[in-house]
């Protein structure tokens, strides 16, 4: 799990004015609530006061009021009131909680899990096909036991369909043919061309032709371990799949996802499209609740690869990268050092800034030594030994 890259919490109209929900992402607990204006804002979920969850409490006056000892937070993450102080008294300068950055877009809520100025962020993943009158959405969540790196590897590997997804591939043409990478600083994409399996349902009576080659578009873009499946059955008919995998804890993972289509647009058609998006994820689930390792691993020399499975690799690669920069948190010592002993939190923006950062109660989580990936990463590149130094 990565620090300083954009997550999804929840759909926005789950969250109406004057609502609250405690979310956990990335191992940890946080409350997201909306005011009487409708501005959504992120909390850490520990009441620096007592430790109690300031998700079990409630919205009162715009603020997230502490169900224990009633002390309220504003979305700024300060407090404004401590009821059991005298009127006129100071509220200590402690007494404040980190508050992430939120994005509404999508119909999803972002969050930003990290301490990154908002010049330095990742942008939010393109899906132009959402606010197009000539396209129809449809949405759903989905919970796997799985890590979600793992989750979005699956996502983007074009060459498992033949095999998982029967109404995708043909077993008898599983080959992937020659692609073009297009990767940028935050994503990567590829088109792709199949042999779709023979007609059944619904497409047996709109295809009425021969089988012919299908072209898939997929990637992934880091904001929100956002994966992209853009099916065309036809020169025409065209399917998106927009999903992100936010990463409740490593072993657990939330998927939402919204699928739209720009042919059969009425609502009778949405109950077969839901039916259609589910199956793939419960074909997918049988592999991916039992892959071993359950990590996705950091070098790519631990696993095999092979040419086909380029956009994995560039996920991996790009992971690789975050990690490198000290971004990912280092789980084994928060299960050690942290868990059940010391509340601890993802770093805010605001403890970048050092006039704000010494007032912050609690201490932020342990990482992952970033140098030290870097440095076996290049020992992998060097056929097990480190390269030499420059002369």
């Amino acid at each position: 799990m990565i620090k300083n890259q954009w997550y999804v919490a929840e759909y926005c109209d789950e969250i109406p004015n004057g609502g609250h929900k405690r979310v956990k992402m990335l191992g940890l607990e946080f409350v997201v609530f909306r005011d009487s204006k409708g501005k959504v804002s992120c909390l850490s979920d520990v009441c620096i006061h007592r430790g109690a969850s300031l998700g079990s409490g409630m919205v009162v006056d715009d603020a997230i009021e502490c169900p224990y000892h009633g002390w309220r937070f504003n979305g700024g993450g300060k407090c404004v009131k401590i009821p059991s102080q005298e009127p006129g008294v100071k509220i200590p300068p402690r007494a404040k909680v980190d508050a992430y950055p939120v994005l509404e877009k999508y119909g999803m809520i972002w969050v930003f899990m990290g301490d990154l100025p908002e010049a330095e962020r990742p942008p939010l993943p393109p899906f132009p096909e959402f606010e197009d009158p000539a396209w129809r959405c449809i949405r759903g969540t989905y919970e796997w036991k799985a890590n979600y790196a793992r989750i979005t590897e699956n996502g983007i590997d074009p060459s498992h369909a033949a095999f998982v997804h029967p109404s995708f591939g043909d077993k008898e043409a599983p080959q992937v043919h020659e692609f073009t990478l297009e990767q940028d600083e935050w994503s990567a994409y590829a088109e792709l061309k199949f042999v779709p399996p023979e007609y059944k349902g619904m497409w047996k009576f709109f295809r009425k032709a021969k089988r012919s080659m299908v072209t898939v578009r997929n990637g992934f873009h880091v904001s929100g371990a956002h994966v992209r499946i853009q099916i065309r059955p036809t020169p025409t008919w065209s399917t998106v799949i927009f999903d992100v995998n936010t990463p409740i804890d490593e072993t657990t993972t939330i998927t939402r996802w919204i699928m739209a289509r720009n042919f059969l647009t009425q609502k009778i058609w949405d109950g077969d499209s839901r039916r259609r998006t589910l199956r793939i994820f419960e074909q997918d689930r049988v592999i991916m609740e039992k892959v071993c390792p359950e990590l996705l691993p950091v070098y790519l020399h631990e696993e095999v690869s092979v040419k086909s499975d380029g956009i994995m690799v560039a996920w991996r690669n790009k992971r690789r990268e975050l990690i490198e920069k000290g971004w990912a948190l280092d789980v084994d010592a928060m299960e050690r050092d942290v868990q059940g002993k010391r509340a601890m939190v993802i770093p805010s923006p605001d403890r970048a800034n050092p006039a704000e950062a010494k007032d912050f109660l609690l201490k932020t989580v342990p990482l992952v030594d970033g140098e030290r990936v870097r440095a076996e990463a290049l020992k992998q590149r060097h056929g097990g030994s480190a390269p030499a130094a420059a002369e």
